[in-house]
């Protein structure tokens, strides 16, 4: 039996003025499709979600909803009213009902709760993990999984593996389509660079064969077209008029010509390009004067409370090892960020006195607008420009992005800029809150990369636990007031 169809698109082609953002020739989503959306911020994922909803309407093509599909928008006003009590309280936030101030999380919570408040056949839902905490996200993955047909765009992996069956990519204008979850397309993926690179060794290898081969050939002709030292220009004539075989100039043109079909069969094979790799040059971490001591930061009998009397830490105690990559893990409101604050402000925490604190800020207040990438990276440096140049294309920023304004970087491309900044300055411990917040995937598989071969002290929250598990070489959990290992 046929599953029924909901939506097709057909020769899609968006454009912003003389950029073409993507071009989509055929989709087809059907019941029981769940497909996850990739690629770069800015590479169409949310227009294409806007062209599916029916809020947009493509330059070129057309797309047929055979039934309404709920869109749930990223930055969208939290609609609670609309919420059913049984979806509040699953999620946590029947108590938040009509309250004017939440957090950000609690708001999306507040969203989510109206969103699973009624039976949902085909959901799109576009970054619905914003500023949910490790707990939030699991709610999420549980109640996704009773609707039949999907299409997300998240940055959580996890949540991609849970609940995709099918993937699509926009990179550089295509959308390709793969089957399987977020990480059979990694695979996939992989196994297609394998590809590229065997080909281009091949072709490479064949080019250098028939080069040798040629010139080998061109010399041969040479030397059989030359005539013999001391004979004359009348008698070179006559050997060649009376020999009985073969001449010396046919067998020279005859190479010739064998010459020229190699060199032919040389221009009609067909080119295949070096697979690109980013150049890497380590920063030279002792520039940054690290402190030798085994621990780095301490607190003891650390207790803090807000004006309001609401209490964080109670008699908690800490320390981070030298080198380590410490992940702090707890829900929204259990101190993490206040955590962070205590520790700029010193006193209540201790340092060592080498240690050279540097803090990820969401607001990116350090940027100067009107400086370059480059330039704005080079201001905080501690490291050469070439060093600089590799972090950057480690970053994702291309040879032509460095030289843009940083006026005109979109908001994740200024993460990442801000993230460059920390690793080449004389920083050598790094405090980052959230660093993966709003980030695309390879964004953030591009911060695990950098963050797994920093040499000095980190310490960081997230909610993603790809990211965590991958980054991470101590866990501390805040509960009950206290900091604990995990």
């Amino acid at each position: 039996m046929n599953a029924n169809l909901y939506l097709s698109a057909d020769h899609i082609s968006v454009s912003f003025g003389e950029r073409k953002l993507f071009d989509l020739e055929r989709l087809r989503i059907y019941e029981g499709d769940r497909i996850g959306l990739v690629g770069l911020n800015g590479s169409g994922k949310t227009t294409l979600l806007h062209l599916l909803s029916g809020t947009l309407q493509p330059e070129e093509g057309i797309v047929k909803r055979f039934c309404t599909p709920f869109y749930f928008q990223q930055f969208a006003n939290a609609t609670e009213n609309n919420a059913s009590p049984e979806a509040l309280s699953r999620l946590g936030v029947i108590s938040l009902q009509g309250q004017h101030t939440v957090s950000g999380g609690e708001a999306e919570r507040l969203r989510l709760a109206e969103l699973f408040s009624a039976d949902r056949a085909f959901l799109l839902l576009d970054e619905p993990t914003s500023n949910l905490d490790s707990n939030g996200i699991r709610l999420l993955d549980e109640r996704l999984g009773s609707v039949q047909t999907i299409v997300l765009v998240s940055h959580d992996r996890m949540l991609l593996n849970h609940q995709c069956n099918r993937i699509l990519e926009i990179e550089q204008g295509v959308v390709t389509e793969y089957d399987g979850n977020y990480d059979d397309y990694v695979f996939q993926k992989q196994q297609a660079k394998a590809r590229t690179i065997t080909e281009y060794e091949q072709y490479t290898e064949e080019i250098n064969r028939l080069k040798n081969v040629y010139q080998k050939k061109k010399e041969k002709a040479r030397q059989i077209s030359r005539k013999p030292r001391g004979m004359s220009n009348s008698e070179a004539k006559v050997r060649e008029f009376t020999a009985s075989h073969r001449s010396p100039a046919s067998k020279s043109q005859m190479l010739e010509r064998s010459a020229r079909n190699i060199q032919q069969r040389m221009e009609h094979m067909e080119v295949k390009e070096k697979p690109r790799e980013l150049p890497v040059i380590r920063p030279d971490f002792q520039l940054t004067d690290p402190p030798q001591n085994k621990i780095i930061l301490q607190a003891e009998h650390l207790s803090f409370a807000y004006p309001n009397g609401r209490m964080i830490f109670d008699d908690a105690t800490f320390q981070l090892p030298r080198g380590s990559r410490t992940a702090v893990l707890g829900p929204n409101g259990a101190g993490k960020t206040t955590l962070f604050h205590l520790i700029q402000q010193g006193g209540m925490i201790r340092s060592v006195p080498k240690a050279h604190l540097g803090f990820f800020h969401q607001d990116m207040s350090g940027l100067k607008e009107k400086e370059t990438v480059l330039e704005s990276v080079m201001r905080e440096s501690v490291q050469k420009e070439g060093v600089v140049r590799s972090v950057l294309a480690q970053l994702l920023f291309s040879a032509r992005d460095i030289n843009k304004p940083v006026y005109i970087l979109s908001g994740g491309e200024k993460i990442r800029l801000c993230f460059a900044r920390l690793f080449t300055s004389a920083a050598n411990v790094l405090i980052l809150d959230e660093p993966t917040n709003y980030l695309d995937i390879p964004s953030v598989e591009a911060l695990e990369k950098l963050f797994s071969e920093y040499e000095g002290t980190m310490i960081f929250t997230s909610h993603d636990e790809t990211f965590v598990s991958a980054v991470a070489t101590e866990r501390l959990v805040i509960r009950n007031h206290k900091i604990m290992p995990l």
